[in-house]
């Protein structure tokens, strides 16, 4: 019998710390260490996923590393997804204020690793996302509609949760 996979959603801000360029900002370089260490380690031994939602925000920005962006993500499967249950949940989200009116794109990322069953969703996302104080609500709302919650989670603290070493 063959061991499930893990199922992880790459939201936008990992494929951006993949492939930025290096930077003499502290915090910026060790995330991008953290996520360039989690897909040569990790990455491998599980399902890896993203969105149109993800491609629509990887289009934005420098010319340069949008086709960074578009060239790494071309090799990562795209969810297969009912857009009218990402939708519903979404605009759920956003109405009972787990999201902010303006984050509707993070909103969509979450319904979606929601709706397609993901096990992990990893973002550097954490004013909106990987929100402590928000985390619980949006927790809540996605319970209530009954799909399972992805657990939401920065690359550095995968590692943590997963009890393995940094």
């Amino acid at each position: 019998m063959t061991e499930k996979k893990t199922k992880v959603y790459l939201e936008t801000s990992f494929i951006s710390y993949m492939v930025g360029k290096d930077t003499s900002n502290v915090k910026i370089a060790s995330e991008q260490a953290w996520t360039r260490k989690w897909w040569e380690e990790i990455a491998p031994t599980c399902d890896v996923f993203v969105s149109n939602f993800v491609l629509e925000e990887a289009k934005d920005g420098n010319a340069e590393f949008v086709t960074k962006r578009i060239d790494f993500i071309k090799n990562i499967p795209f969810l297969d997804y009912d857009t009218e249950k990402v939708a519903t949940l979404a605009e759920k989200l956003l109405g009972d204020e787990a999201f902010p009116p303006n984050a509707a794109i993070d909103a969509n990322h979450v319904a979606t690793a929601s709706v397609c069953g993901m096990d992990y969703l990893l973002t550097w996302n954490c004013k909106h996302i990987a929100n402590p104080i928000r985390l619980p609500k949006t927790q809540e709302i996605i319970r209530k509609l009954g799909y399972p919650c992805p657990q939401i989670l920065k690359p550095s603290t995968y590692f943590e949760y997963m009890g393995l070493e940094g």
